[in-house]
């Protein structure tokens, strides 16, 4: 089960009102209609803190609220939990659920340093997530050492291939793997204008910033 993923004692097990969200963080008419038309129930389910297992304090990551949320269709609804976690003053992770299939979902995200006129905590960075499954093939691995060791732990798993340069700090494997993806995209496109190019000189210009541009990967 979903709850076995966790220690017994960082078990909360409690139903968040949708309107605790909504009220609590400021959401806008817009965003009340998402949680009425994406969502049907929130449950915190799991507190991960120093205080409920055996870690020491992050630096950035004190608290993870892992919350389980019974969607209405399998739309991930990624506005949703984008305006959660920039609201809420602490780390998160969403296990979404929908009939018999699970996902998980995690925003990597820094510390606005105070929060903004907005009431925002947090800037995310980026959203990640992972395919929809069955709840046994869900396995989440509790890591040692610090609340930011598994913070990191929990994103790694969450965006998977998404995330290259495995031994790189977090963000800056983030950073440099969206930097190589929009290289690959260019790449791509300038392939394309080269098939389809009928002027030779054209192409071959082309075709040295092709190669330049591949030099970069």
């Amino acid at each position: 089960m979903i709850r076995d993923l966790f220690p017994q004692q960082t078990l909360v097990e409690r139903p968040v009102p949708k309107k605790a969200f909504i009220d609590n963080l400021g959401a806008s008419a817009r965003m009340k209609d998402n949680f009425t038309r994406e969502i049907e129930r929130i449950e915190w389910l799991a507190k991960l803190a120093p205080s409920t297992i055996n870690v020491v304090d992050g630096r950035n990551v004190h608290e993870i609220a892992v919350f389980l949320v019974t969607m209405k269709n399998q739309n991930r609804a990624e506005n949703i939990f984008l305006f959660i976690d920039e609201m809420m003053p602490r780390h998160a992770l969403f296990i979404l659920r929908f009939e018999e299939k699970f996902c998980l979902l995690m925003n990597f995200k820094e510390p606005l340093g105070q929060a903004a006129e907005s009431g925002k905590h947090y800037r995310i960075i980026k959203t990640f997530h992972t395919d929809w499954q069955t709840e046994s093939s869900i396995h989440l691995q509790l890591s040692s050492g610090s609340m930011d060791n598994i913070y990191e732990s929990y994103v790694r798993k969450v965006a998977g291939d998404c995330i290259m340069y495995k031994d790189k700090d977090l963000k800056e494997a983030i950073n440099q793997t969206a930097q190589r993806s929009a290289l690959m995209n260019e790449i791509a496109f300038l392939e394309r204008r080269i098939l389809s190019e009928a002027q030779p000189n054209k192409k071959f210009e082309l075709h040295k910033a092709l190669v330049e541009l591949k030099k970069k990967l």
